[in-house]
């Protein structure tokens, strides 16, 4: 396996500084050509400390350690072979899959050479082991703290993942629940139209044929649509959790500041404009989004007041949901109870504001726009 190009270029500049050496005369007490030859060997083959680190240790530590003792090198006269010995030390505590076999190596290759050169001398051989541990030592170090790092990654990544993992099934648990209402709401309304279809086709003469049969036409429709909204019901509805409740609209917004109330918590509830029926499905998307903004209050806010809005206007209703809570504003933002809001708002092209108050607190603020109402009187006095 070939080294990389960088190691490559480092080995090559060290044999030629370690080549210098020798032949210059800096080192002494031993054969040039042998020693060459060693240097030559121990340097080029600490190009491939990253790939192979413990055949690389062994190779170099002998061709610059112990055949340099056995020629009688003088080991404290090359600095150039001392730099690279040291070095692929460091890279065998780094890249070694084995650290402790590497550690090993390295004492026992040091105290050969160590005693070949100068006898069984205690004191040198301590300071080889304490020279080249202290340089092994660092190579873990580093390689440790880079492993911790690695896995700090993984695991922030792993964190993204399953952050992103629970936004998408909150979203799409929402939608279902939105569809679901939907098909109630959708249900009751087409069993209304075809119910007046069918009345208005009793009330006609005998002779509007062309009427009555268009008006059966608009009840068989109906009546198909109906069973079929019926069964998709059954599909949604999995669980008896899911079974029908009662209508939710803002006529019973009241009653969401109850569990407020009974907590301690001062609700203060307003309803201010034109109060009238909504569409059924604005006025369900508008109770589920106070009642979202009143349980994140409860769950996350730790607030003492709580105050609710709802403003009829003449083409929207404009619903806020504001405390004075001093907890929670740093997780509230990420909540599945905000999918809920943003997803229901977005459902009747609404707009929606979540964050905290300048003067404390926090604060939901929706817009949904409302249909103008029928004007019914026109189609009554139409022929």
């Amino acid at each position: 396996m070939d080294a990389p190009p960088v190691d490559l270029a480092a080995a090559a500049v060290v044999a030629a500084g370690a080549q210098a050496e020798v032949w210059t005369g800096v080192m002494v007490g031993a054969p040039r050509p042998a020693l060459a030859a060693a240097y030559l060997i121990g340097t080029l083959a600490s190009a491939w400390h990253r790939i192979a680190p413990l055949g690389t240790l062994v190779v170099v530590l002998t061709a610059l350690g112990v055949v340099p003792a056995f020629l009688g090198a003088d080991s404290n006269s090359g600095f150039i072979s001392f730099i690279a010995a040291f070095g692929v030390i460091v890279s065998a505590g780094y890249h070694a899959r084995r650290p402790g076999v590497a550690l090993a190596i390295t004492l026992g290759l040091l105290a050969v050479a160590v005693v070949r050169e100068t006898g069984l001398a205690v004191e040198d051989i301590a300071y080889a082991w304490l020279l080249s541990g202290s340089g092994w030592l660092g190579g873990r170090t580093i390689a440790n703290r880079t492993l911790r790092a690695q896995l700090s990654e993984q695991r922030a990544a792993l964190a993204e993942h399953d952050a992103q993992w629970r936004a998408a099934t909150a979203v799409s648990e929402e939608r279902l629940r939105i569809a679901r209402e939907l098909h109630d709401v959708i249900g009751h309304s087409i069993s209304v139209m075809t119910m007046h279809a069918g009345g208005v086709r009793r009330l006609l003469r005998p002779d509007q044929i062309e009427e009555r049969a268009a008006l059966e036409a608009v009840e068989q429709t109906g009546r198909e649509a109906l069973a079929e909204v019926q069964r998709m019901l059954g599909v949604l509805r999995t669980s008896e959790a899911d079974q029908p409740v009662p209508a939710a609209g803002l006529a019973r917004v009241a009653e969401l500041l109850e569990p407020a109330r009974a907590g301690g918590i001062d609700a203060v509830l307003k309803v201010t404009g034109d109060i009238r029926p909504l569409p059924a499905g604005v006025d369900l998307a508008a109770y589920r989004i106070v009642q979202e903004a009143v349980t994140n209050v409860l769950r996350h806010a730790a607030a003492s007041r709580v105050d609710c809005t709802v403003d009829y206007g003449p083409t929207a209703v404009e619903l806020r949901v504001s405390d004075d809570g001093v907890g929670g504003a740093a997780v509230r933002p990420g909540g599945h109870g905000h999918v809920g809001i943003r997803e229901r708002a977005a459902l009747y092209r609404g707009t929606v504001d979540i964050g905290p108050r300048p003067a404390g607190g926090y604060a939901v603020h929706a817009v949904l726009p409302v249909p103008p109402p029928l004007d019914t009187r026109s189609l009554e006095s139409s022929p």
